[in-house]
C-alpha cells in the first residue's frame, strides 16, 4: 500500500470518529445530566437509542432543508 493510500485511509478515519464524536458527547452530557436531575439510572442503551435517533434525524431532515 502506498503512502498516499495510507494516509487516505487514516484521514477517512479520522473523519469517521471526529462526526461520531461531535455528535455523541453533547449527547452523553445531556444525557448524563438529565440523569442527575431527575434522579434517573444512567443506562448506555438508552444512550444507544438517543445517539441513533439523532443520527437518523440529522440523515433525514438536514439543516438546509428548512432554509430559505
Amino acid at each position: 500500500m502506498s503512502s498516499n493510500a495510507i494516509g487516505t485511509v487514516f484521514r477517512i478515519g479520522l473523519i469517521f470518529i471526529s462526526l461520531i464524536l461531535v455528535w455523541l458527547l453533547p449527547i452523553v452530557i445531556g444525557y448524563y445530566l438529565l440523569a442527575l436531575v431527575f434522579g434517573m439510572e444512567f443506562s448506555f442503551q438508552v444512550l444507544f437509542i438517543l445517539f441513533c435517533l439523532l443520527i437518523g434525524v440529522r440523515m433525514f431532515y438536514p439543516k438546509n432543508v428548512f432554509s430559505n
